[in-house]
């Protein structure tokens, strides 16, 4: 049976993708139950980790000679799903343009400031530029580098993206717990993880 092991970036989508599957057929599969009952989130995987893809199943269709016939084929997309926040202050109802592969997608930040759209599951790099003219904020995208919240780099990433940057984790753990009213202890207990994973999303 063929398993697969995760790299840095990698995701249950981009590995489905490149080997022909939705994540669905991937992640939920059997032989994945125990990846899925220790990860949770098939967005976020560890380098080291090991998924189990099928074999590539030949389909054969029976149709007359003599016509056209059309087939439909399945396209994997992943979902980004990004909140714009200003002192706490959602930012609500402003333009931007998400660029990502060469494709440029624009829209309006909904009135919870998030911005919600359908990337290609491969994708690796986004840019994302918020605003208009002098106002216009820019900000950059390595999808599928967050690593699950159980481990000190998802930890460390979260609390980084959340805006608490510093060389020592448990220094930023300590300045989060502050900000959000929780025990001042510098240690990630399971209320500063699960706020973590409320306020970061994942």
């Amino acid at each position: 049976m063929p398993t697969h092991t995760v790299a840095q970036g990698e995701c249950a989508d981009s590995i489905a993708n490149a080997h022909g599957f939705t994540w669905e057929t991937v992640w939920n599969h059997p032989q994945n139950e125990a990846l899925r009952q220790k990860r949770k989130d098939p967005n976020v995987l560890y380098p080291g980790d090991e998924i189990f893809v099928p074999e590539v199943e030949i389909k054969k269709e029976t149709r007359p000679t003599g016509k056209r016939h059309t087939f439909v084929k399945d396209v994997a997309e992943a979902k980004l799903n990004v909140r714009l926040l200003d002192d706490d202050k959602p930012l609500a109802n402003v333009p931007y343009t998400l660029d990502v592969d060469g494709i440029s997608l624009s829209g309006v930040t909904d009135g919870d400031g998030f911005v919600k759209q359908v990337i290609p599951s491969h994708a690796r790099q986004g840019r994302l530029s918020v605003g208009a003219g002098a106002t216009k904020d820019v900000y950059e995208f390595q999808f599928g580098t967050v690593d699950p919240i159980d481990t000190d780099e998802g930890l460390h990433g979260r609390l980084m993206n959340l805006g608490f940057a510093s060389d020592s984790l448990p220094a930023a753990i300590a300045a989060f717990q502050q900000k959000e009213e929780l025990a001042v202890t510098g240690e990630a207990d399971d209320a500063t993880r699960a706020r973590l994973q409320e306020r970061f999303g994942q």
